[in-house]
């Protein structure tokens, strides 16, 4: 298996120069093990946080080896597999939406990516989502507790670093603070391209915009998707943006034939929008639950009127 190595600067450690505590050493490992594992998984299934246990090939692309222990401030040796190697057939798994990463990268290429797009505060980067904005401001614990800086860098690879301090993790903290919730909407348009495999599906809206989807699998078989090809539907879900306020991405619970009326929904959600449903269910650490009390319900005997009634309130 073919490895890539990297060295993990921790500066500012009140241990002596080439050393670490046992306690430091283990927070260090598990935020990097866990930011690296969220922003593969974004990478390769469009979401870096999901249910259920973890596959094989993630926990083997993040199956880092620690190679040594050096002075100056205290510097880590880790080794970190590549792609090819650990998960071969989910990168060169033909995609639709987006381009999936190279054999030779690692978790640890697509963690620098993640914290170089997150610190430069660019809003339109897929190589973050909340959930890898959550994992990477878990370093603020290390830094607060135990160091003052973490870095990271490869000698055979000097565009994969990055250097993470108070100064870049106050900006993680106003991405973080800038992304929109989920929130519960209703859409409408002509579901344009589906991929069985991947759960994905393109909803394309009256004036052109494309908005990608998953289907939610809790709610909806992937199956039931086959039926709506290139027809109209209008969708319940929950609708997932970037900091720009932009849509990323909705998780599809309820698919439907577009009914009379239902146009309306065939516009681009935005967050604070009047069709924004169940605004209570954001607040809620219960959201997912609530909704599926809702969900089971619709489409029932509401007119078109009184769900659009319903929704400016």
């Amino acid at each position: 298996m073919s490895r890539i190595k990297y060295k993990i600067r921790i500066g500012g450690l009140q241990t002596a120069d080439g050393t670490i505590s046992v306690k430091a050493l283990m927070e260090v490992l598990d935020v990097l093990v866990e930011s690296s594992e969220r922003g593969l998984r974004l990478a390769v299934q469009g979401e870096s946080v999901k249910r259920g246990k973890a596959p094989s090939w993630l926990s083997k692309s993040v199956d880092f080896t620690i190679t040594g222990l050096d002075v100056g401030s205290t510097v880590l040796g880790v080794e970190a597999p590549m792609l090819g190697d650990t998960a071969p057939e989910q990168i060169l798994e033909r995609d639709l939406w987006y381009s999936k990463p190279a054999p030779e990268d690692t978790a640890l290429t697509l963690l620098s990516r993640s914290v170089k797009d997150t610190t430069s505060e660019n809003l339109e980067s897929d190589t973050y989502d909340v959930g890898v904005l959550e994992s990477l401001l878990s370093f603020e614990s290390v830094v607060k507790s135990f160091a003052q800086q973490i870095q990271l860098d490869s000698d055979e690879r000097p565009g994969e670093k990055f250097d993470l301090g108070r100064e870049q993790i106050e900006r993680i903290r106003r991405l973080k603070a800038h992304t929109p919730e989920p929130m519960a909407f209703v859409v409408a348009g002509r579901l344009d391209m589906i991929q069985h495999r991947s759960k994905r599906f393109h909803l394309l809206m009256a004036e052109g915009q494309s908005i990608p989807g998953t289907v939610d699998t809790e709610f909806l078989s992937v199956e039931d998707m086959r039926q709506w090809w290139g027809k109209k539907v209008t969708i319940k879900g929950m609708v997932h943006f970037r900091p720009s306020r932009k849509v990323r991405l909705i998780e599809a619970q309820v698919i439907k034939p577009m009914a009379k009326g239902e146009e309306v929904f065939e516009r681009e959600p935005a967050p604070g929008s009047p069709m924004e449903l169940f605004e209570q269910t954001r607040r809620s650490a219960s959201a997912r639950s609530s909704l599926k009390e809702v969900w089971d319900k619709w489409p029932g005997d509401e007119s078109i009127d009184q769900i659009l009634a319903a929704l400016r309130e």
